[in-house]
């Protein structure tokens, strides 16, 4: 009895604790979709089909658990079989002398999807600062290509700065006949707080594991009562 109980004890504990890890992994990283809007076609003379700057996404945000995903068409068959049809390439125009054109191999790839691992791109860049990447760009290698999606994994998540706005009574003076007779008002009032700040979806996840294991143990003790009386 004492052993089972044991055992579904820390059973419950190992669900628990994968639970907050998992939750906590999840908050540090995102996954960074791009959008479409600056794709083009190439013409297969080694040309980009999407080229993303710093306002678009800061390559600083890739960490080494980052894979970039690039799904593509192919217009036609690749014109070197032996090379993949498709590249990314890292470029620093305003802080390297000379400037760094970085052309990255994907580690996997067929002819409509390709991966870039960060192992490959920190070496081929030169650094594992990618702060000072300028453009990101998807490049075909010899045959015309267009980019259908580019999602880059495991990036760190932007921090949101919010501003407070301060409302500041106004006082105004107002003399009406006759001219003994002056009131004085404030016209504006300071806003009211809002109640509620959203719900924590994070401690909620976690008390509905913990119940939901108690509830397993009870019912295992429960059982094993009955099996030994």
């Amino acid at each position: 009895m004492k052993n089972i109980l044991k055992a579904a004890l820390a059973a419950a504990v190992a669900c628990v604790s994968a639970a907050v890890m998992t939750l906590c992994v999840s908050a540090e990283t995102e996954d960074f979709e791009s959008p479409l809007n600056k794709v083009k076609s190439t013409s297969g003379a080694w040309e980009q089909s999407l080229t993303l700057d710093k306002n678009d996404f800061d390559c600083g945000r890739i960490t080494p658990d980052t894979v970039v995903q690039v799904e593509f068409e192919l217009d036609g068959e690749p014109s070197n079989p032996n090379i993949a049809p498709v590249e990314l390439i890292l470029f620093n125009y305003t802080t390297a002398d000379p400037q760094i054109w970085a052309k990255i191999e994907p580690y996997e790839y067929d002819n409509t999807y390709a991966y870039f691992d960060y192992e490959t791109m920190i070496k081929v860049y030169g650094t594992d600062d990618l702060s000072t990447v300028d453009n990101l760009c998807i490049g075909d290698t010899g045959t015309p290509l267009t980019v259908t999606k580019l999602t880059i994994t495991n990036c760190t998540v932007v921090e949101v700065t919010t501003t407070t706005e301060t409302t500041t009574a106004e006082v105004i003076e107002i003399t009406d006949p006759p001219a003994t007779e002056a009131t004085t008002a404030a016209t504006t009032a300071a806003p009211e707080k809002e109640e509620g700040g959203g719900i924590p979806i994070i401690p909620i996840v976690i008390a509905t594991v913990v119940v939901a294991v108690i509830v397993v143990v009870v019912i295992i003790v429960i059982r094993s009562k009955r099996r030994f009386y």
